[in-house]
């Protein structure tokens, strides 16, 4: 009698386990659907950026997977923490443009790109896909100008899609930045719409914050 009593235990303790086994199950492979859909959508992106080795672009490196956010820098790196954000809109200012690559990529706080064996375009770089809402994030340090130079610091970006090939936009400045010439305001936002140039504010928490909304050029 004690047998069947743990046997019939046992078979409620495996039906228990396969009904919440199920749902997760599910989950997983929505998650594997929604990852094969991004990975499709970066195949046909891939097809429109530059080729390896071009001047300043990235999209042709970008990883299987990406998601709207990415992070650069850890509490370790040397530099002022900083989290931009910011929306990518269609041509007409207004909607929002998903599944869009950006590439970008800044210099240290020391104004240096790669050093012994990193990338060309250093350590902090990186690639975000927007999401549906067109929004992007990404956490890094603070950039520096170039050593010896009045060259305002500054984050390169660039943008591909799936019916746009890879382009530059306007880069990212600061506004409390004195190299800033004034022929970098006058054209400010004539590539990439919106306001290149960032006020960033210190949080509670230490963090530069900036917003940076970007509006795709006419193809």
């Amino acid at each position: 009698m004690e047998q069947i009593i743990e046997n019939r235990r046992q078979f409620l303790k495996r039906a228990a386990t396969t009904a919440i086994a199920i749902p997760f199950l599910i989950g997983c492979k929505s998650d594997i659907l929604a990852h094969n859909t991004g990975s499709d959508i970066l195949r046909q992106i891939r097809k429109n950026a530059r080729p390896a080795g071009a001047e300043g672009m990235g999209a042709v490196e970008v990883p299987d997977s990406v998601s709207w956010r990415s992070v650069l820098a850890s509490s370790k790196d040397e530099g002022e923490p900083m989290i931009v954000t910011g929306t990518v809109y269609k041509p007409d200012g207004k909607s929002a443009a998903p599944d869009t690559l950006i590439y970008f990529y800044h210099t240290d706080m020391y104004g240096i790109y790669g050093r012994n064996n990193e990338p060309k375009h250093g350590r902090y770089r990186g690639w975000m896909l927007t999401d549906k809402h067109g929004r992007y994030e990404f956490s890094s340090i603070r950039p520096a100008s170039y050593p010896n130079t009045t060259f305002a610091a500054h984050v390169h970006m660039t943008i591909t899609g799936v019916d746009r090939a890879e382009d530059w936009i306007d880069s990212i400045l600061f506004e409390d930045d004195k190299f800033i010439s004034p022929r970098e305001r006058e054209m400010a936002g004539k590539r990439g719409g919106f306001q290149p140039i960032l006020k960033l504010e210190k949080g509670t928490d230490g963090i530069l914050r900036g917003v940076r909304d970007i509006q795709l050029p006419q193809v």
